[in-house]
């Protein structure tokens, strides 16, 4: 203690340099091996435990779970995780053990929440027991330092942000030898990625296998000729899983450094699990294991990784045998950026070697808030070095930054095994350093934050005892720097003999982290009650909210959990505050500031009650996202504790907890109300904003129990992120010249099967089967492709790449699966989706101070139910006509809309009603003398919305900004309504006067009859209030007035009001939407036909880019399609994929019915088609070709079959023009011109979840080569899912690729169209499409060139004596290959067999400058 303190007044200069671990270090979140990236072991976040709270009296073991198989593996803690249902909220710890088991435990209560065995009898797969590969070069009659079997035995890692937890196991699997009873063993290791919430599959990879090669040299030193293979039964996976750079690094040693090993380190895509790259740290010698006790390695800021090799040859260019090494991964490649060679005094790299005096047995750790990096030898050196210039070669250790041995007065240094860790004991106390080697007592160095003194300032009595691995596993828990409240815990075995090879008892120690000669409590002491039992070597303690977690091989494996023995709840919370006076009448709220953020409301925020108000000073909230500095209001019936937190990133961040409490008034009369304030408040909240700017978001679709505000509850489908079910779903923000990623992962259980379920129709089917549009972007059709198929347990992952030009906007995603998009998008499968500008992008500046904040996100959603009471009628909740869609819920409670009695909202029975971002009329609370931007969504799929304020005359107004994502032309339009249909978005400037200060202005939905002449009577949509606005003072800054300028759009949207229009390929003219018999309905009287037919038959119109076109779109009724009854002639929404269109023609509406809806030359993708004259508009297709989808966004009748698709080719494609022979009212189209060439040659690669290209077209008599380039098997079966192709029909075909590289291969005699699927993912679909042979030669003829011989001369284009079946431009020479002249001529393989009864080629092929891809003719809609 003397020593600790003689130098406090120094330490007082450089106590500013000491850092608090930064917030990749904080807990409770232990999401990796040794705590955090750092790899410190330490905890600075506990407040529970403390050397005053822990002591033999208060502190022991408190139960024990039981685990199959020993756990080698640290386990992880995640604490107040959702799990929904009867669940709840809990902390979960998270094990994995040697018998392949990953668990989930409730880390307060001894329960299992799920648990995931890798083991699949039905599949042969098993772990590995020790026994089994003992053999590799050792004594069989010695026991190993793996006891029993080996599955996971490294620590996996959690990303937080997915909610994945990622693991490698080692497994065997039972082959059966053909004609024998008997089977053959096969080895490996698997990658697995699960859901932390529910343990199912993460990313629909299943079980990845882990293989690789890397490139060697065959001679010493020599140069890289030769592919090494990794052998997994010779390597073994110590080291704890890494993330960076989103990849999953893994990293293998050997088995007691025996047999033909290298140390490889291998990179996994984190989303896809795809290896990206091998690597291997002897490329022309061998060894380098990478164990590390188990460490993982150091990920520093910007993500270079740090590893340690033990024995092997070095020479720094391709063997890094005993030493740190720093590594990069960039395009898929790892690299060594810089390194480290310690050579201890007397001794070069060779002789450590010979010696086993190497550094690959602890691991490395960065210094926090340091360019530092710490690692230490076997035989307890502690080398310091900078990790931006680690040192190179130094021969007596020259070049390290700082070098001292791990020994006290008199000791000598002696072999260190295992984690230490590092604590930042704050004030003039400074940091400390622990370390416990074999045979040694614990020493703690000081650091002054730039170097370490090489002398112990602190050191315990016991001793490690004498034996291999015998040292101490260690973790510190704090709380900050606060004194007094350091711990460290240490596992250490308290028998002689050695850990390395024996199953010997062991302890747990709790040292005061200032003074380690003081023990606070050990496991010795009551050992009745506290046994560790067998110590379990290399797993250090985890520490985590008054818990502490220590694995245990007794009885073949146990975690068992000590606490405080009278410890109940985890955080109590503090008094709560003062009673507050209530305000007097027409006076401000009460307002409480604090500096945390509300995460989730204990109780409704609507109910009576007292009055209460706080103002958000901390960061924005990432559940509610309410807007800092802001007051929210809200009313509480009774006392409520409130939790809150500071931080929106809890992945291993500095995370604060706190609470805040509303108490009742005090005063015996109610708390009278402010003047103008309703007798409820509901305030509006954000969905989550998620940006996606070069980046991925992950959206799962999965069944979620709905309550909306306690009124109704019912079951539904939901996109979750981060784990949490979403209703709308997040917010999504992309910015234009950037890239975004959507995956769509579909959790949902495969329901009751629906007829039809597996092929294209015009019904409702398929409810399960999802995938996503983009409503409004302006990017590719192959980007934007709502053909695809997204079934349960499959993903799919959407690429956008949006334009540079690409105008800032409102938009939307939703599902869009043809048959079930109703049901998904009025179930709540839809979000906004924000475009954001270029930099370079100038908006005016008093649109630019609209825009600032981002504005105020209202998400409009339609729920409508067949209004059944379950208790009188025994049928499941609908949708529309959706009867029993949902029958296979689980629980018969689950199929049912649940009503809540709430009279102060509406009748007992609710059928149809609007929620805004998923609340019943939210409150909108705005400031007076401010003008407030809402980005109005109708994310709706039936009807009609008019939006007027009542009673706001003189008080508030609005303006109309933007529609449909494109700004309008000022003067901004002032309507009397907000008129939208399904699908339209309306940006909306709302401002009111002083005089609304105190007053609450209803918004209703209201069809008023002056529009009935424009939108008939249908599907328009009466409700008393959708929201209230509240008008407030917030004390925010504030938009003065409304916008007047003009914002510069791009050049897709240029004026087309005077442009040219160009005849269509059809002269089409007229699209109209109509209905037929029963439920089909039609464009221009067919009903959607989609990719099911040929391709001159699939579209509507065919289109060039840069051409303007020109429609008149009519609605059921309308032009001179009469097939309405009379009065039910109602406008119907037109949409446009892709391609905005300008609206020039109102045919002699009524504009004062239309005045609200439209305006002449606005841009729209959704417009209502007026009843009865329709509207007109053009468009210019620019920047993308490819299919382009139109259809009515009622999408009932979407589903029903009124949808279409246009072709866009390239301009100037002779295609797109007319040719004076179509019937315009048709529709039918004349591009059968732009179909591919067809093929004498195909390749198909088979790839994860589709075929690559999915559809072609070939001539009779061709091959086709289907290649596997996936991971796991496919096959290629003829026909449809559900309906194969008999084995006895003459097109039957079918094929397995079961690995990597495997191929198959068909020839195709018949004309015809032939489908075919994947048996193994039914998304997976693809088509040949087979065309007679031509009968000339192209162009200069063919030339022979013999199989193995030169080229002959030209043959003539067309030959005599051909034979039946084959082309006649070829001779019917044996082995011979034709080959047509010219670099981009076509070329044929072809063997004739003149005994065959027909010819039999070996292949055609096209040459590679010919090749046309493929388009996505393959998936269901």
């Amino acid at each position: 203690m003397v020593l600790r303190w003689s130098f406090c007044s120094v330490l007082q200069v450089v106590s500013a340099l000491l850092l608090v671990l930064p917030s990749c270090c904080a807990l409770p979140y232990i999401l990796q091996q040794s705590y955090n990236r750092f790899r410190t072991g330490s905890h600075g976040e506990e407040t529970i435990l403390n050397t005053s709270s822990v002591s033999p009296d208060t502190f022991g073991k408190l139960w024990t779970y039981s685990t199959d198989g020993k756990v080698n593996a640290m386990p992880l803690y995640v604490p107040e995780l959702d799990f929904g249902g009867s669940i709840g909220v809990r902390n979960a710890l998270y094990v994995a053990t040697m018998n392949g088991v990953l668990y989930c435990f409730d880390a307060d209560r001894n329960e299992t929440i799920w648990s995931y065995d890798v083991r699949s009898p039905e599949l042969g797969i098993d772990v590995v027991s020790f026994i089994e590969i003992q053999r590799v070069g050792m004594d069989p009659n010695l026991p190993g330092n793996v006891y029993g079997n080996i599955g996971i035995l490294s620590t996996p890692i959690i990303d937080f942000s997915n909610r994945t937890i990622y693991f490698v196991c080692r497994v065997k699997k039972l082959l059966p030898i053909v004609g024998s009873d008997n089977f053959t063993v096969q080895y490996g290791f698997e990658l697995h990625a699960r859901h932390i919430v529910t343990g199912a599959d993460r990313y629909g990879t299943g079980r990845v296998s882990i293989n690789a090669t890397t490139g060697i040299a065959s001679k010493r030193y020599g140069a890289i000729d030769k592919t090494l293979l990794f052998d997994p039964y010779l390597h073994n996976n110590r080291p704890g899983l890494a993330i960076a750079r989103n990849q999953i690094w893994i990293a293998y040693g050997a088995i007691a450094d025996k047999g033909a090993y290298r140390g490889w380190v291998m990179t996994y895509d984190m989303y896809t699990l795809r290896q990206t790259c091998a690597w291997v740290d002897t490329k022309s010698t061998g060894a380098g294991g990478i164990w590390q006790a188990g460490r993982a390695p150091p990920v520093d800021d910007e993500g270079f990784v740090y590893y340690e090799a033990g024995n092997g040859d070095f020479d720094g260019v391709y063997n890094f045998g005993q030493s740190f090494f720093k590594l990069s991964f960039e395009n898929n490649n790892i690299s060594v950026v810089d390194w480290y060679l310690p050579t201890d005094t007397g001794m070069d790299w060779a002789a450590t070697n010979k010696l086993d005096y190497d550094v690959g047995s602890t691991g490395m750790m960065l210094i926090p808030g340091t360019d530092l990096i710490l690692g230490s030898n076997k035989l307890g050196t502690i080398y310091i070095l900078n990790r931006k210039n680690m040192g190179g070669e130094g021969f007596n250790n020259s070049n390290a930054y700082q070098n001292f041995a791990n020994r006290g007065k008199g000791e000598l240094a002696n072999y260190v095994k295992n984690n230490y860790a590092y604590y930042n004991r704050g004030g003039c106390l400074g940091s400390w350093f622990y370390i416990w080697a074999e045979k040694m007592p614990m020493n703690a160095y000081h650091f002054n934050g730039t170097h370490f003194w090489t002398l112990p300032v602190s050191s315990t009595a016991f001793k490690g005892l004498s034996g291999t691995s015998s040292g101490g596993a260690v973790a510190v828990s704090g709380d900050g720097s606060k004194p007094g409240t350091g711990i460290v815990w240490a596992t250490i075995p308290t028998v002689k003999g050695g850990a390395e090879a024996n199953l010997i008892p062991g302890a747990v120690f709790a040292y005061d982290a200032e003074d380690l000669s003081r023990i606070v409590w050990n496991s010795t002491i009551n050992q009745d009650r506290d046994d560790l039992g067998i110590f379990a070597k290399f797993v250090q303690p985890v520490v985590a909210n008054g818990r502490v977690y220590i694995s245990s091989f007794t009885n073949s494996g146990t975690i068992i959990v000590y606490g405080l023995n009278n410890y109940s709840s985890p955080v109590p919370p503090p008094p709560p505050p003062p009673n507050f006076s209530p305000p007097s009448v027409g006076g401000s709220f009460t307002t409480f500031d604090i500096t945390v953020s509300p995460k989730t409301p204990c109780s409704p925020t609507y109910l009576q009650g007292s009055n209460m108000a706080f103002r958000i000073n901390g960061t924005q909230n990432a559940e509610l996202n309410l807007p800092r500095n802001q007051t929210y209001l809200f009313r509480l019936g009774v006392p409520c504790t409130y939790p809150f937190y500071l931080t929106t990133d809890p992945r291993g961040g500095m995370f604060d907890t706190g609470r805040i409490t509303a108490g009742v008034s005090t005063s015996a009369a109610p708390f009278p109300e402010p003047a103008g304030v309703a007798t409820y408040l509901n305030p509006l909240r954000q969905p989550q904003v998620i940006p996606c700017q070069d980046g991925m978001v992950t959206l799962t679709v999965v069944p979620y129990r709905w309550n909306i505000d306690g009124l109704i509850e019912f079951t539904t489908r939901a996109y979750a992120y981060d784990g949490v079910p979403q209703i709308p779903g997040p917010t999504i923000a992309m910015k234009a010249g950037k890239q975004c990623q959507i995956r769509i992962v579909n959790s949902l259980s495969k329901w009751t099967p629906v007829a039809n379920c597996t092929y294209h129709s015009n019904t409702m089917h398929c409810p399960d089967t999802t995938n996503l549009h983009t409503h409004g972007l302006h990017v590719s059709p192959d980007q934007d492709d709502v053909t695809t198929a997204v079934r349960p347990n499959e993903q799919y992952m959407y690429h956008y790449d949006i334009p540079s030009d690409h105008l800032m906007g409102t938009h939307w995603y939703h599902a869009h699966h043809h048959g079930s998009v109703t049901l998904q998008v009025m179930g709540g499968l839809a979000g906004a989706l924000i475009v954001e500008p270029a930099d370079d992008y100038l908006l005016p500046a008093d649109l630019a101070a609209l825009y600032a904040d981002g504005g105020t996100v209202m998400v409009f959603q339609h729920m409508m139910f067949n209004g059944n009471d379950p208790s009188t009628v025994s049928t499941a909740f609908q949708f529309m006509d959706y009867a029993k869609m949902t029958e296979a819920f689980t629980a018969a409670n689950e199929r049912y809309v649940t009503y809540r009695p709430a009279a102060l909202f509406f009748s007992s029975s609710l059928k149809d009603f609007y929620a805004v971002n998923g609340q019943y009329q939210p409150a909108v609370i705005v400031q007076p003398e401010d003008v407030t931007l809402l980005r109005m969504v109708h994310a709706t799929a039936i009807r009609f919305i008019e939006l007027e304020m009542l009673n706001a005359a003189g008080y508030c107004t609005w303006q109309i900004v933007a529609r449909d994502g494109v700004f309008h032309k000022p003067p901004f339009q002032t309507p009397l309504a907000i008129v939208m249909s399904a699908g339209t978005r309306t940006d909306v400037a709302l401002r009111c006067s002083a005089a609304a200060a105190g007053r609450n202005i209803t918004v209703r939905a209201y069809p008023n009859p002056v529009r009935d002449s424009a939108l008939g009577t249908e599907n328009r949509y009466t409700q008393d209030m959708v929201f209230v606005i509240v008008v407030r003072e917030l004390g925010k800054p504030k938009v003065a007035s409304f916008p007047t300028s003009q914002a510069p759009l791009p050049h897709y949207l240029d004026d087309l009001m005077s442009a040219q229009v160009t005849p269509s390929a059809t002269n089409l003219k007229t699209i109209l939407f109509s209905m037929g018999d029963g439920m089909l309905q039609t464009v221009n009287n067919v009903a959607f036909q989609g990719f099911h037919v040929p391709e001159d038959q699939r579209y509507l119109d065919t289109l060039c880019l840069e051409n303007v076109y020109e429609y008149t779109v009519f609605p059921p009724g309308g032009g001179y399609n009469l097939t309405m009854p009379a009065g039910k002639t109602s406008a119907h929404p037109y949409h446009q994929h892709i391609n905005h269109f300008q609206l020039v023609n109102f045919n002699n509406v009524d504009m004062a019915a239309a005045n609200d809806i439209v305006r002449m030359g606005e841009w729209r993708d959704t417009v209502p088609a007026f009843a009865p004259n329709g509207v007109t508009f053009r468009f210019r297709p620019t920047a993308f070709t490819g299919v382009m989808v139109m259809h009515c966004h009622i999408l009932p009748h979407e589903d029903y079959g009124m949808m279409a698709l246009f072709n866009i080719l390239p301009a100037g494609s002779q295609q797109c023009f007319y040719n004076g022979t179509t019937n315009s009212s048709t529709g039918g189209s004349s591009s059968s011109g732009s179909t591919a060439p067809p093929l004498y040659f195909a390749d198909v690669s088979v790839m994860d979840n589709y075929y690559d290209p999915a559809t072609i077209t070939v001539y009779a008599g061709t091959n086709i080569m289907w290649t596997h380039g996936a991971e796991v098997p496919h096959t290629v079966t003829a026909g449809e899912p559900g309906e194969p192709v008999p084995s006895n029909d003459p097109n039957y075909f079918q094929g397995l690729t079961p690995s990597f590289g495997t191929q198959y291969s068909h020839t195709f005699w018949s004309v015809g169209t032939f489908p075919y699927y994947c048996e193994f993912h039914g998304a997976m679909i693809g088509t040949v499409t087979v065309v007679a042979a031509p009968t000339t030669a192209p162009a200069g003829g063919l030339r022979k060139r013999d199989v193995g011989g030169a080229t002959t001369a030209y043959a003539p284009a067309t030959s005599a004596g051909a034979t039946t079946g084959i082309p006649p431009h070829i001779d019917r020479y044996a082995s011979a290959i034709w080959q047509s002249p010219g670099a981009n001529g076509w070329s044929y393989n072809f063997a004739y067999n003149t005994s065959a009864a027909q010819p039999v080629p070996l292949s055609y092929f096209q040459d590679p400058t010919q090749t046309v891809k493929g388009t996505r003719d393959n998936k269901y809609l």
